[in-house]
């Protein structure tokens, strides 16, 4: 077919050029119903097939409810929403014009209609579904709209009717969770029962590797329900709508030079066949055989725009992440290899939400310690940190459950360089400034003792960060330095320690949760340690913190060190050691 005309790119007045990479523009060549696509590292997967998937539905659906669906809350407003703004922004939508963000549509004024293009010139078209509160809800000038939620919030999912789901970092998604929201895809068939995309969804994400806790591999089994041969159909059917429409966009750009009669003619006829072939594709695409397309590629997709450099830093630097986060290899299950044994899906919680405090904010809001379930405002804190070019805190409160000590660890917080301690202060101040009680227990590496001595006093830096603000005022935090004259822990006693404390068979030492959502990077950082053995004593292994900054946060052991400053505090490795008249279980001031 290369005699066929094509568009010429540079010249043409007919259509707009944008770039896409081949996975993509295979993905917009099915638009199946459903869509599921396991893609490496920068394969653009939110700001292109994502955001190229809305676009396509705020078309075909004007007015549809849809929900874009995320693992945490704080993953959905600092990642994945800019993500698809800016998705948004490289294809020519602007908020305002083209959509608005928690907030009514608005209506224009004679004067602005005048500047608005002929299709937008009415106002916003209306949502088929009755908001009642636009909170969490972006509406898009076709009145399609969609409500943004996480799983570990359910009251932002729960009660609504959907058309159409999105979901980004799928791997993180619990199956059963994500199941139960798809039960909500249902209703106004009678409205949107034509469109292919009725009732669909579209995930996203890297290769789940499930030797860690809290990845899922659901998404592996739709490539069960994918007709290779349905969509190869759909595929060669629409490769001649895309060469029908390169002839009609040819042809218009003629007739527009020349304004001949015979060159209008053959633009019609260039159209009709368009038309024609588009319809072909549209009925091959409804068959429930073609509903299904599993999509599965590595970074190398998009090397056009990663360059050679990137891949050769990231195979440098990606360690154990290579082959399932760059080229998408299934993982190997390796055991024997965490240096957290014990570490279980037991220790981790789901439900430490408070819904009703939560309800305040808004996507574009900064939460605080309102939004945890399990915190007492009225009692102190505990906190353990690990400075570097990330600096890690983990919070942590002490008390009971069913008569028996517990410590809980509530949030994790962090900095990456050029923050450092004086933003990590910042950061908790703001946090937790609706504390009644504003003591606060700080465990530290004994660093921070050695280097006091040379004025580089980190634990001393980030106790004046929190008692006091950026003009020097006094914040009501008193910070109380538990770490004073601590000895090095090595990294032997840290691995036999917590496979003791984390086993949860001594009494004498509190039983251990972790909020998994407040908390998400902390959990990471434990799931993914692995040890080193030298003349054989057990390590951890620390390579990970040396990967590019922007892997740090879900990578790196830094968070897995602030938590083990915080556990092993001298009572508690007194017990472990079995010297039990050294150790208490909890202090007794974390009882009151």
């Amino acid at each position: 077919m290369s005699y066929r005309k094509k568009v010429d790119a540079e010249r043409t007045q007919q259509a707009t050029v944008q770039y896409q990479n081949m996975f993509a523009q295979l993905a917009s060549l099915v638009a199946p119903r459903r869509l599921f696509a396991i893609l490496g590292r920068g394969s653009a997967k939110t700001t292109d097939i994502q955001v190229e998937r809305l676009i396509d539905v705020l078309y075909d659906m004007p007015g549809a409810p849809c929900v874009w669906v995320a693992d945490t809350f704080s993953n959905l407003a600092a990642n994945i929403l800019p993500a698809v703004l800016e998705g948004l922004e490289r294809k020519g939508f602007r908020e305002g014009i083209h959509y608005v963000i928690e907030k009514e549509p608005p209506t224009f004024t004679d004067k602005e209609k005048a500047d608005l293009p002929e299709w937008l010139k009415p106002h916003f078209w209306k949502p088929y579904n009755r908001l009642v509160s636009y909170k969490r809800t972006i509406i898009f000038f076709t009145g399609m709209n969609i409500r943004f939620g996480s799983l570990d919030r359910p009251s932002t999912l729960a009660g609504s009717s959907y058309v159409y789901v999105f979901g980004d970092e799928a791997k993180y998604f619990k199956e059963a969770k994500i199941a139960n929201l798809l039960k909500a895809v249902r209703g106004y068939r009678a409205q949107y029962g034509n469109s292919v995309f009725y009732r669909g969804c579209s995930f996203t994400t890297d290769m789940p590797d499930t030797s860690h806790i809290g990845e899922d591999d659901w998404i592996l089994k739709e490539i069960g329900n994918m007709d290779k041969e349905a969509v190869l159909l759909v595929i060669r059917t629409g490769l001649v709508y895309n060469q029908a429409m390169h002839e009609y966009v040819a042809a218009k750009d003629k007739w527009s030079r020349t304004k001949a009669a015979e060159d209008l003619t053959e633009c019609r006829n260039k159209l009709r066949t368009a038309n024609l072939w588009r319809a072909r594709w549209t009925e091959l695409r409804r068959l429930d055989k073609a509903d299904t397309f599993f999509l599965l590629a590595s970074s190398y997709v998009n090397a056009d725009i990663l360059t050679e450099g990137w891949f050769a830093d990231a195979i440098a630097s990606s360690m154990n992440d290579l082959q399932t986060a760059i080229l998408s290899c299934r993982p190997k299950l390796e055991s024997g290899n965490r240096f957290y044994t014990s570490l279980s899906e037991h220790h981790f919680y789901y439900d430490g939400i408070n819904e009703d405090a939560y309800d305040r904010f808004g996507m574009r809001d900064h939460e605080d310690c309102r939004v945890l379930k399990y915190l007492n405002h009225d009692k102190p804190l505990q906190l353990g940190v690990d400075f570097g070019n990330m600096c890690s805190m983990t919070i942590a409160q002490e008390g009971t459950l069913n008569g028996r000590a517990c410590i809980r660890i509530l949030k994790f917080l962090y900095t990456l360089a050029p923050e450092f301690i004086a933003d990590l202060g910042r950061k908790f101040r703001e946090y937790f400034e609706p504390m009644n009680n504003k003591t606060l227990y700080l465990y530290y590496d004994r660093a921070g003792n050695s280097y006091k001595k040379v004025g580089l006093d980190q634990a001393g830096q980030l106790k004046k960060a929190i008692e006091t603000d950026e003009n020097g005022c006094r914040t009501g935090w008193r910070v109380i330095m538990m770490s004073v004259g601590q000895g090095t822990i090595r990294q032997s006693e840290e691995y036999n320690f917590m496979q003791i404390f984390m086993s949860g068979q001594n009494p004498r030492l509190p039983m251990l949760f972790i909020d998994a959502y407040a908390a998400k990077y902390l959990k990471l950082s434990l799931e993914n340690a692995r040890t080193t053995v030298k003349s054989g004593i057990v390590y951890k292994d620390k390579k990970s913190e040396k990967l590019p900054i922007e892997q740090l946060p879900v990578k790196s052991t830094n968070p897995s060190d602030s938590f083990k400053y915080l556990l092993m505090r001298k009572e508690w490795r007194a017990i472990v050691k079995g010297n039990p008249t050294q150790g208490v279980v909890m202090d007794p001031i974390f009882r009151k």
